[in-house]
């Protein structure tokens, strides 16, 4: 029986996760001895989480290494990391309608990186999945939760350096459409340039096939790290993809000339009850997220940047001025480059990554 991905979520923590010393879980329902894992773990959560915000230095392949550091990163990440891929798909498709272009086509979904593969459950198409990560531990996890939501998903345990490109290729004969999702792992490249040089040849391998691809990535909204993405952006983007979200258009990024700014883009989702009581017990709120994320397409699909004027930024003002007009400005992407105006009606704020209209 199919499960819905919170459920799996709650299934996975619990197969995987370590009871705590004499608690008995026989006859407790599900959302109890979820939160005696939580609690048993919470430390380790608490840890990793400090590895991946603040100590970043400590950050190795290594880290995510056995069954319950995979636990505390399920614990501590992975819902929040659905929640931005689902935006990033959602509001993508919104605006160009990538998903209608897939009908009667095969579709092969690769998740590289792909940690606890929140980013294909997030995706949710039917399709070909190959989730492949160079952590074991993490792609048990990623195969359960698989197999508990009904995706056709393949696990290949790899370092992106050593990738075959033959992996990524369509069979001859087929009308293949290849999606890339890249979570959260261009920043983890920084020192290992054979990895991004693979990535960057296999899907510009499919610019000089002509064939159908697009490429999904989310980066935390970090500016040391959502930078990198945004050159990651000019790269693909100089090499014949076309900018889907959130840009207007697919020349150089005049935010990249702008040293204090960088892009990233923000929602929110409605958490379900243990969501909310996991970052009560880790003292956060992430029913508003953000994060760095950016859609691409090749031209064989067809699709163009639609040269709307994207929210990029709400810089503030000196308190005090103009208090009836508010306390920011909206910084405004087009194909103009990028430009400031005072906001006509500040109340209705308009999230980062949404396209600018305002009612008076």
């Amino acid at each position: 029986m199919k499960s819905d991905p919170f459920y799996a979520f709650v299934g996975t923590v619990i197969k995987l996760g370590r009871m705590p010393k004499g608690f008995d879980p026989k006859g407790r329902r599900a959302d109890v001895i979820f939160k005696a894992i939580f609690k048993a773990a919470k430390p380790t959560v608490q840890d990793i989480w400090e590895i991946y915000t603040q100590r970043r230095d400590e950050l190795s392949r290594k880290l995510i290494s056995n069954k319950q550091s995979v636990v505390a990163y399920l614990l501590g990440f992975h819902l929040a990391n659905m929640a931005r891929a689902t935006e990033l798909f959602n509001r993508s498709d919104k605006r160009h309608g990538w998903k209608k272009r897939l009908k009667n086509k095969k579709v092969r979904v690769y998740d590289i990186g792909c940690g606890t593969a929140a980013m294909s459950l997030a995706l949710n198409i039917e399709a070909d999945y190959f989730l492949i990560d160079g952590s074991g531990p993490l792609l048990d996890a990623a195969k359960l939760l698989a197999e508990a939501t009904g995706l056709k998903a393949k696990t290949s345990r790899r370092v992106i350096e050593d990738l075959d490109p033959k992996q990524f290729t369509s069979r001859e004969g087929e009308d293949t459409v290849h999606i890339y999702l890249l979570g959260y792992v261009w920043n983890e490249l920084t020192r290992n340039n054979p990895a991004r040089r693979k990535l960057i040849s296999i899907v510009n391998k499919h610019i000089e096939r002509n064939e159908a691809c697009l490429v999904f990535i989310a980066e935390p909204a970090l500016e040391y790290m959502a930078r990198p993405s945004m050159e990651l952006r000019d790269v693909l983007c100089s090499s014949g993809f076309e900018a889907l979200y959130p840009c207007p258009h697919s020349a150089h990024c005049a935010m990249l000339d702008r040293p204090k700014d960088w892009c990233y883009s923000e929602g929110e989702w409605e958490q379900p009850p243990l969501a909310r009581w996991v970052d009560e017990e880790l003292g956060m709120n992430r029913s508003r997220h953000a994060g760095a994320l950016f859609a691409f397409a090749s031209p064989a699909l067809g699709l163009k940047s639609d040269n709307s004027t994207v929210v990029v930024g709400r810089p503030v003002r000196d308190e005090g001025k103009e208090r009836y007009k508010g306390f920011y400005d909206y910084l405004l992407c087009s194909k103009e480059g990028i430009t400031k105006i005072t906001p006509v009606a500040p109340k209705q704020v308009i999230a980062r990554g949404m396209i600018y209209k305002e009612k008076k």
